[in-house]
């Protein structure tokens, strides 16, 4: 099963569970049934589907995938399989599972977690309950002594050949895109935007296939987990792993031929192009090459997340000619201060100059940003609104996100000099007498910066809720603008001027999506 969002569909991106489609390959590939469950796309309320599927047979393991944003539904559902399927062996597994194992025995039903890669652990489980062995002492599992106690077993993070493996094994034939896009298109209300040029930016943007190329993001952000993902279930710092250029290539017309409607191919590797990167231009070269043989469609697209400081114009130029049309970059914050303590401030200086660089090229910048640090002071906070605000108006996408939160794993939610600032969220497991509090948010160490963050969010959730009965789906794009507009009044208390509200709301007001009729309707009344 993979993690539970329910609000998939509607505030993130809907997507197959990539990590989880690739663990059942390798499955298959070692002839193990296996199915998987995504609740996030399945026929009525997740629990109800849970069920009809779990009653169609007996299953001897039940793999349950966690994030910490996810885990009070990922464990809902873990319970109720435990009550369908009371003699099955359950397992954790993923983000959550790995860095708080103990987490997962006190509040779920689990015999086993996994650390870190599953593949590994599931196959020897799988070979285990064939041959009708013991269970105990699997190389990459924690499990429970008798007095309570928690036995670790670290593995090592598997070797390029071993990814590759993997990778390949993944099982895009029978991953159900269509269904995720046909969902997509009905909540975009595709069929109703007012022109064509709209519809077909937008169903680029559905019509996507997400591939996995590297192991994990070495770069050691402050803020972020999964860069320790890998040393923490090998216990010491984990190789990095990546497919070459051809393999990228191999799967990408592999999945061309099994998806034909696919417009557009995301790399959902925290981080695509290295520094000194010896991939990215063969790679580009080979996608042009293979587009004029007819090998791949001369319109199929690409989304990357890269470093900004391991961009050139060579580079750009190359991504640009083989259709990389959106490029993310974790940028984070504006401010030279706050990328200090996010461990990135020797990216300030690239950033200017690549954005621009970017745009000129006609590639689309998507910029991660988190509007405040642990440490950030109100100039700090306001260069990155005003920084956000340029950038957007000049072609960049922006993600916003107004604090850090404390993802277990992450240097941050380390830290006890920051655990009298963190907020908890208090958690109940439905169907269960189980409750905890969960760490949700890490605010600015200084009263003022504090409170004029929690006031930005308050404007912002109700300007967000005055606006959604009007857009069918409110991207990021939208959500950033609000951010903005939320804060320009409160940082103009402070004697910060942003920018002008009012030329914020018209910004806004121009990119709110339109249907047909309501297009028609405005060009009646200006008739």
């Amino acid at each position: 099963m993979g993690p539970y969002d329910p609000h998939c569909g509607e505030y993130t991106f809907l997507a197959p569970p990539l990590g989880v489609w690739r663990l059942a390959g390798v499955l298959a590939a070692h002839g193990v049934d296996v199915k998987v469950f995504d609740p996030n796309c399945c026929i009525g309320p997740p629990d109800r589907a849970l069920e009809r599927e779990m009653l169609r047979d007996t299953w001897d393991v039940i793999g349950i995938s966690t994030t910490g944003m996810t885990l009070k539904f990922d464990l809902e559902l873990a319970h109720l399989a435990r009550r369908l399927e009371p003699k099955a062996l359950m397992v954790a597994g993923g983000m959550e599972a790995t860095f708080r194992p103990e987490l997962m025995f006190e509040l779920g039903p689990f015999d086993r977690v996994i650390l870190g890669e599953g593949e590994h652990p599931l196959l020897e489980i799988a070979s285990r309950l064939r041959t009708k062995q013991m269970l105990g002492g699997i190389v990459g599992t924690v499990e429970r002594r008798e007095d309570g106690s928690l036995l670790r077993i670290p593995q090592a993070a598997m070797t390029h050949e071993q990814l590759r493996a993997a990778i390949f094994a993944t099982p895009y034939e029978n991953m159900p895109y269509e269904a995720y896009w046909d969902r997509l298109e009905a909540a975009y209300r595709v069929g109703s935007l007012p022109t064509k040029a709209a519809r077909e930016a937008t169903l680029a943007e559905i019509r996507s296939v997400r591939l996995i190329t590297l192991n994990y993001c070495p770069m050691g952000c402050t803020f972020c987990s999964s860069t320790n993902f890998l040393h923490e279930a090998q216990g010491s710092v984990a190789p990095i792993a990546r497919l070459g250029a051809e393999e990228c290539l191999s799967m990408i017309k592999r999945i061309v031929a099994t998806h034909p409607r696919v417009r557009t191919i995301i790399f959902q590797d925290d981080i695509f192009v290295f520094s000194k990167d010896r991939r990215v231009l063969p790679l580009c070269e080979s996608i042009v090459a293979a587009k004029q043989a007819g090998e791949l469609p001369k319109d199929l697209q690409f989304i990357s997340t890269n470093r900004i400081d391991a961009m050139t114009e060579e580079r750009l130029s190359a991504m640009r000619r083989a259709g990389f049309r959106v490029l993310g970059f974790g940028i984070e914050n504006f401010s030279r201060n706050v990328l200090n303590e996010f461990n990135k401030g020797q990216i300030h200086r690239h950033i200017a100059p690549m954005l621009s660089a970017t745009l000129e090229l006609g590639i689309t910048p998507f910029l991660d940003l988190i509007l405040s640090s642990p440490r950030a002071t109100l100039d700090d906070v306001a260069e990155t609104l005003r920084e956000a605000y340029r950038w957007l108006r000049q072609g960049c996408e922006v993600g916003m996100y107004p604090y850090v939160i404390p993802f277990s794993g992450a240097a941050f939610a380390r830290d006890p000099a920051l655990r009298p600032h963190t907020e908890y969220a208090h958690r109940h497991i439905e169907g269960t007498a189980i409750e905890w509090d969960q760490a949700a948010k890490i605010l600015p160490i200084d009263a003022t910066v504090r409170e004029v963050i929690l006031q930005i969010e308050r404007n912002f959730e109700t300007m967000l809720a005055e606006l959604q009965p009007r857009v069918a789906h409110m991207p990021s794009r939208l959500r950033s603008l609000i951010w903005i507009l939320a804060g320009v009044p409160v940082l103009a208390e402070h004697g910060i001027e942003i920018a002008s509200e009012q030329e914020v709301r018209a910004e806004l007001e121009s990119r709110l999506p339109q249907t047909r009729r309501a297009a028609a309707i405005r060009a009646v009344a200006i008739a």
